[in-house]
């Protein structure tokens, strides 16, 4: 099925942007997934700006699918950068390891290594799972139906009006909507940056204590104010 382009980068200028400082430049950008759903929606930002090339020349989003939980995507990546050919294609890229909290158990211990690798790895997880994130389009996710992966599911569900189906792109661009659903994300995951934030909580010793909680919206604020700013 053909993807659709969504022109995101035309907001709605009423939804107020998260930060008052500029974020910084994005420029070539390499994740590494989880899996295919995470993959398909990163890819949905992808498609845009290559089929947009003179406008988003500066940007270069690849998406990779590790195909396991948080361990494997870091095993994953530390032997793709292995590669010599991988190292030299992505020595400029920015890499992100893009991935849940549900597993393994002992997913701090996880953490710690992936900040602790030589490849400076940007984390863009997500606390519970990735539809944790995608929910947020919709609504401030809170702890009460964020404990588990089928209250989350059926809070997707409710705010899709239809089942959802991982890997889906017609639901993934339906999540994102004309941008709007993505504004109300990134303002959904800073307030729970906040809350967090407030509580002295850290990802290294606390993250199966922040829940629901994501990082991904860091990454996404950016992209979208480089999206933006090729507009003007």
């Amino acid at each position: 099925m053909e993807m659709v382009v969504t022109d995101i980068a035309r907001l709605n200028p009423s939804v107020p942007r998260q930060i008052e400082t500029r974020p910084s430049n994005l420029g070539k950008v390499l994740l590494i997934c989880e899996g295919p759903t995470e993959v398909l929606y990163f890819e949905h930002f992808a498609d845009i700006i290559r089929r947009n090339q003179n406008k988003f020349a500066h940007l270069d989003i690849e998406s990779i699918p590790a195909k396991g939980n948080a361990q494997r995507v870091l095993n994953f990546a530390e032997e793709f950068l292995q590669e010599e050919t991988n190292l030299r294609k992505y020595a400029l890229y920015e890499k992100h390891l893009v991935f849940d909290c549900d597993a393994p158990t002992d997913i701090e211990r996880v953490i710690i290594d992936m900040l602790s690798s030589t490849n400076n790895y940007i984390l863009s997880l997500t606390n519970l799972l990735f539809e944790t994130w995608l929910l947020m389009h919709f609504e401030q996710v809170e702890p009460i139906y964020s404990d588990t992966k089928t209250k989350v599911g059926n809070r997707l569900e409710a705010a899709l009006g239809k089942e959802y189906t991982k890997a889906d792109s017609g639901l993934i661009r339906q999540i994102i909507g004309n941008g709007d659903n993505l504004r109300n994300a990134i303002s959904h995951a800073y307030a729970l940056e906040e809350r967090f934030k407030n509580q002295n909580l850290s990802l290294e010793k606390d993250i199966q204590k922040m829940n629901p909680f994501t990082t991904v919206h860091s990454l996404m604020e950016r992209m979208l104010y480089e999206m933006e700013r090729s507009e003007t």
